[in-house]
């Protein structure tokens, strides 16, 4: 059954106006998200030196290496934003394609095509899913792999959910979560040789990641108490095991998904039930996975960590608009009451949360106006360096703002005492070379042929031992 003009319409009438909102946000300054440049600078630093995989420190790396291809080609940080944008627009067109197709009426009659545009329009308009939108993190592609991942698990098409969820076990470790949901299920198929392969690509593709990082790390899966020993180092609030489960499901549910999460439980049975079992656990255990994390603090409990199970809170609430009509329509035998109740009810979730987004994407777009000047401000002067000397930089947020080609950058910690030994053997190899990092990192190394050139957001209280600068080595 083709879908109605009208739906069609709506739809893209909605997600052009939302990319467009985006590409305002994009447009208005640099991206302001620091975990984006971490990522884009690993991919940097994979063209300098492809044997390091320590760079990708505790991320798993599908999105650092997509990435290597752009800056082989002179591509910056603003095409992964571009992109971002495109990907954000193409989850919500996913979500309704598969709730029309597998959405059935009931009683109230309420047409599949009216389901599945609420929970579309609804995904869209998630402030923190518009917000990821307009950065260069990996969330709005993980979030449209893993509901790939959903979708074909459910339709059991085996080599789709084997490759999306090969994929998706690189790009963010929700995934592995899926992954388990997916494996008990395969344990339970006998006689489908298929089936493992849904377990077997993305099982090849962690072991195969661990073992190339054990030479590096020393052990196996350190990687993985690396990112709880960091979270745990950055996390000290404790709230009591019940508060921290229910933190995401419901706090950080609310703070995001707004006046549509009371809608939420009444549609739960009926996805379960039309869009099928298989497709909700692979997004549940997403969630469930950053609860997890976030009781144990093994993250940093980041709202963006909801993007990925957006989709199926967005098809709980559809859902539970149709599941109350369905209610009333069968208690008092009146189809168009019961209809009508629905699109007052979507109405009102969507408008409620159209306000939220509306704020949320206004505080957003003025932190990328108002932008990094001290950081801006720094990365001009590196830019300005005459010649083309070496750049000791070990500031994600001051080498790429500089526009400079990845191959003048060298990323060795700073405040490492073994640095400063490479910083003079360059120095006395090129004549001169330049240390681009937190002023802190700089204090007790000045001295003969080591200016500092440049300083800028230093604390009054402290101007020594604050803000940036660059320091001048010379041979």
């Amino acid at each position: 059954m083709r879908v109605r003009a009208s739906t069609a319409l709506a739809l893209a009438i909605a997600l052009g106006a939302l990319a467009a909102w985006r590409a305002s946000c994009v447009l208005a300054g640099a991206d302001i998200d620091t975990d984006a440049y971490a990522h884009h600078m690993i991919a940097r630093a994979i063209l300098s030196d492809p044997r390091d995989l320590a760079v990708h420190w505790v991320w798993l790396p599908l999105f650092h290496y997509l990435q290597v291809p752009l800056v082989a080609l002179g591509g910056t940080m603003e095409a992964v934003r571009w992109t971002n944008l495109a990907l954000a627009a193409a989850l919500p067109v996913v979500l309704f394609l598969y709730v029309r197709r597998t959405a059935r009426s009931e009683w109230s009659l309420l047409s599949t095509d009216a389901t599945a545009l609420v929970a579309a329009l609804l995904a869209a308009v998630c402030p923190i899913a518009m917000q990821m939108g307009t950065t260069a993190q990996p969330e709005p592609l993980f979030a449209l792999v893993i509901l790939g991942v959903a979708i074909a698990f459910q339709e059991q098409r085996a080599g789709w959910t084997a490759a999306l969820l090969a994929a998706a076990v690189m790009l963010r470790y929700e995934a592995w979560a899926s992954l388990a949901v997916v494996g008990a299920w395969a344990a339970t198929q006998r006689g489908r040789q298929r089936t493992w392969l849904t377990v077997a690509a993305p099982v090849a593709a962690i072991l195969a990641w661990a073992a190339l990082r054990r030479p590096v790390d020393g052990t196996w899966f350190a990687f993985l108490r690396q990112t709880k020993e960091f979270a745990n180092d950055a996390t000290h609030a404790r709230f009591g095991v019940a508060r921290d489960a229910a933190y995401y499901p419901v706090f950080v549910a609310w703070r995001v998904m707004g006046s549509a999460l009371p809608l939420v439980p009444f549609g739960i049975v009926r996805t379960w039930r039309q869009q099928g079992a298989r497709f909700v656990l692979v997004l549940a255990a997403c969630l469930g996975f950053v609860s997890l994390s976030w009781i144990t603090r093994s993250s940093l409990g980041l709202d963006r960590h909801f993007v990925c199970i957006v989709p199926l809170y967005a098809t709980f609430a559809a859902q539970g608009v149709a599941a109350i009509a369905d209610a009333i329509a069968r208690w008092t035998h009146r189809a168009t009451v019961a209809r009508h109740v629905a699109a007052w009810l979507a109405i009102a979730s969507l408008c409620g949360m159209c306000v939220q987004l509306d704020v949320w994407m206004g505080f957003w777009r003025a932190s990328i106006v108002r932008g990094w000047p001290d950081r801006a401000a720094t990365a001009a002067f590196v830019r300005a360096v005459p010649g083309e000397p070496t750049i000791f930089c070990d500031e994600a947020t001051l080498e790429i703002p500089t526009g400079l080609s990845w191959r003048r950058f060298d990323r060795h910690w700073v405040d490492d005492p073994h640095t400063w030994d490479l910083i003079e053997d360059e120095a006395r190899r090129r004549g001169v070379v330049y240390v681009a990092t937190w002023r802190r990192k700089l204090v007790g190394h000045e001295g003969p042929g080591r200016e500092i050139a440049f300083a800028m957001g230093a604390s009054p209280e402290s101007p020594s031992t604050t803000g940036f600068a660059v320091m001048r080595v010379e041979r």
